[in-house]
């Protein structure tokens, strides 16, 4: 039997993947509405920790936060990145559900909010 190339649209037809070479769209949709919400999640421009806020960013499987990030309320847009980590989860949950993906189940620990250095932070 002789093989030849067949090119991505005889692998899709065949049953295979071009997700796995560089990850699955789901995966890579996540990945960019984490950074989209850590670039929204401004830590600068606050005065004092009492200015600063908290948030849970991603979704385990098992429910609640995968981290959590530390953002200046005075200087973060909190309905833009409200809608971006309410997307965050909703791509986190369908791709968790896509990929049949387990979580330890553990739970996050809640850091604490400090201002250091002119920036919010958690610790």
């Amino acid at each position: 039997m002789r093989w030849r190339s067949v090119g991505w649209v005889g692998l899709v037809l065949l049953g295979g993947s071009l997700a796995g070479a560089t990850g699955s769209a789901g995966k890579q949709r996540v990945e960019r509405l984490e950074r989209e919400a850590r670039a929204l999640a401004n830590p600068k421009g606050c005065e004092k920790v009492e200015e600063c806020e908290l948030v849970g960013l991603g979704l385990k499987s098992c429910g609640g936060p995968r981290t959590h990030v530390a953002y200046c309320s005075r200087t973060t847009d909190g309905a833009a990145l409200k809608a971006r980590l309410e997307a965050l989860e909703e791509a986190e949950r369908a791709w968790q559900r896509e990929e049949s993906q387990a979580s330890n189940c553990g739970l996050t620990r809640v850091p604490r909010l400090r201002w250091e250095g002119g920036e919010c932070r958690a610790r």
